[in-house]
């Protein structure tokens, strides 16, 4: 996450901020505010996302049969839901940059959502596990 931000301070020089507060995608329960700010949160996390499939040099793979494990360690022990914690800011630029053909059930099935706890290093993993 800090290499991006440095990439980010570089391509939005007049930002003061930080792009995200943590380095886990946010819950459906954000996204109840208002929807410029939705709008806003959406497109840094997209723009994230094309930042990482090109750093790995993972775009145009056209995935088309796979699986994805998300799995959010947090910085406390606090109840979350697992189905509150959808990574669709994140799935749609992997869509866009042509690494996954689509994110419909036909191509992504299962989709796995999994919490845990690090207090030292909060973070998500997102794997990607080809099925055919």
């Amino acid at each position: 996450m800090q290499e991006y931000e440095g990439y980010y301070f570089k391509k939005h020089p007049r930002a003061r901020n930080k792009p995200f507060k943590s380095p886990i995608h946010p819950s459906i329960n954000v996204w109840a505010i208002n929807r410029m700010t939705m709008r806003n949160m959406k497109s840094k996390w997209k723009e994230f996302g094309l930042w990482l499939v090109n750093k790995l040099g993972y775009e145009n793979l056209h995935l088309e049969k796979f699986q994805i494990t998300m799995k959010n360690y947090y910085g406390n022990r606090r109840r979350r839901d697992n189905d509150n914690q959808s990574p669709k800011f994140l799935l749609d630029p992997l869509v866009e940059s042509g690494m996954l053909v689509d994110d419909d059930y036909k191509h992504l099935n299962p989709l796995i959502i999994m919490g845990g706890y690090d207090k030292e290093n909060p973070r998500m993993e997102i794997i990607v596990d080809i099925l055919e």
